[in-house]
């Protein structure tokens, strides 16, 4: 292992994209894949992405593959996976600083990137498990603006990418645009009418997320309630998870790290009183905990102050409250 990193050109290699010798293309598989996205794109555009990312995998023959979007907080600028298949699929929503990521190089290239044991120049890499072997990253934009790429890698020293496979993720980066555009161009106003035709049994599958602002736990052990306010905090721009389980939630926040927490004070089994304590007790005074309750009576308010609640609102939650949120 390098006690320091080596420089960037040490990791990439293009040129060996032009040595390597190129497999046949899949042609019925690459339409195959191209037309699902084309259905995601028009029906579902929230699933786009991490559908995208299951065709990178399977057409690249990759053992992982993501997508990855730009953000920034305050000064600081970093990559989020917002979509991730194969090994690497539990690590959904890592971030890494941008010049600390093989997408910042890409990004400042401004072209495609193969690169080989990418953590001997950008080391956190080394706390990532399963290791990557090489990386094969395109960069897309929207409006003239790079904002995100596409990425398949290998962790098997036997798979090495190809010209042909650089080819397919050109083609896959151009639906990473369109898709991007698509998933940020609804208001919260779109979201509540699309949340109404949910209620009708008429909503489409799938709303978008925007850049995330704030890391957002919901809990409350009725599913409509989870699902409404899950769907409106992502198009605000919020990264956001669901549960209808206190103890479920708490493993959940365990990975999350919310910035904010909405929990239901009245829920079977561990009540909302309990979750709070002990999101107060593991995360400490950084994390907003928001008691949602039917009942603004003075006993739950002294109750949600006692267990460590910071606000109560009375559901149903409204949109001026979650909008400051961003604050």
């Amino acid at each position: 292992m390098p006690s320091a990193p080596l420089p960037l050109e040490a990791v990439i290699c293009n040129d060996e994209l032009d040595r390597r010798p190129s497999r046949a293309p899949d042609r019925a598989g690459e339409r195959r894949g191209l037309q699902l996205l084309r259905q995601e794109l028009a029906g579902t555009p929230r699933r786009v992405l991490q559908r995208l990312a299951e065709i990178a995998l399977e057409l690249c023959s990759a053992q992982s593959a993501g997508v990855s979007l730009l953000e920034q907080d305050g000064e600081r600028r970093f990559f989020r996976w917002h979509a991730v298949a194969g090994a690497f699929a539990p690590l959904l929503w890592t971030t890494l600083p941008r010049e600390l990521s093989p997408c910042g190089a890409v990004l400042e290239c401004k072209a495609p990137l193969l690169m080989l044991s990418p953590e001997r120049h950008f080391m956190p890499l080394l706390n990532i498990s399963p290791k990557v072997e090489e990386v094969l990253l395109i960069p897309f934009a929207v409006r003239g603006e790079l904002v995100g790429t596409v990425w398949v890698v290998s962790h098997d020293a036997n798979r090495r990418f190809d010209r042909e496979d650089l080819k397919l993720m050109r083609k896959l980066a151009d639906f990473a645009a369109q898709a991007y555009t698509r998933l940020s161009s609804l208001s919260a106003d779109d979201v509540l009418d699309l949340a109404r035709m949910h209620k009708a049994g008429l909503r489409p599958a799938g709303l978008p997320p925007k850049s995330v602002q704030r890391r957002v736990l919901i809990v409350d052990d009725n599913p409509d309630a989870v699902e409404s306010l899950v769907l409106l905090l992502r198009a605000l721009g919020h990264e956001v998870r669901g549960s209808t389980s206190g103890r479920d939630a708490l493993d959940i926040a365990r990975t999350l790290r919310p910035d904010i927490a909405f929990v239901d004070v009245a829920m079977p089994g561990l009540s909302g009183y309990d979750v709070a304590r002990e999101l107060r007790r593991t995360l400490g005074p950084s994390v907003r905990i928001v008691a949602v309750t039917g009942f603004g009576d003075d006993e739950v308010r002294r109750r949600s102050v006692e267990a460590g609640f910071d606000h109560l609102v009375v559901k149903p939650v409204g949109e001026a409250f979650l909008k400051s949120l961003a604050g």
